[in-house]
């Protein structure tokens, strides 16, 4: 590449990351879109509800412990069998037992769908793993934490931080 070339697209990208900010956007949420899920999962995951279940000292922040120590505790809910590992019947659940008991009934809805699993199943066993799920939803807080503080206030909770 020449260093015309690489000036240009240097130039480029700066000129999207500006337009972007101005949409409201931020880059780290538009690297992450596709790692989210699906846009029902996060629609359902931006709502006060959700982030009350989250914010375990009710100080209308959710902090990267509360996060990770909420989606340890969903996935212990998730693993009937306690075997660490959440299989394809687990994750889907019974019709009478497919609400998970710590999160919102639209929020578990759309977390227990193949979509979401499969997204989560990085080396594709057909399992997930708790560090699989765990991992997955450290990349969310990421995406979620806008101003990098390991904190998130309500008004970035509310932020969407994918297109769908």
């Amino acid at each position: 590449m020449t260093t015309r070339m690489a000036i240009h697209c240097n130039r480029t990208a700066m000129v999207v990351g500006v337009l972007l900010s101005l949409a409201g956007f931020s880059t780290v949420a538009v690297s992450a879109d596709t790692m989210l899920g699906t846009g029902g999962y996060n629609r359902e995951l931006h709502t006060m509800e959700m982030m009350k279940m989250l914010d375990a000292n009710s100080d209308h922040m959710v902090s990267n412990e509360e996060f990770t120590t909420y989606y340890g505790s969903l996935f212990d809910e998730l693993d009937k069998n306690r075997d660490g590992a959440i299989d394809s019947k687990e994750w889907v659940g019974t019709k009478s037992d497919n609400k998970v008991s710590i999160a919102t009934g639209g929020y578990s809805q759309q977390l227990r769908k193949m979509e979401m699993m499969k997204a989560m199943d990085t080396d594709k066993d057909h399992k997930v793993t708790k560090d699989e799920f765990i991992k997955f939803h450290d990349s969310v807080f990421t995406a979620m934490d806008t101003k990098g503080e390991k904190m998130i206030d309500a008004e970035s909770w509310l932020r969407k931080t994918t297109g769908n």
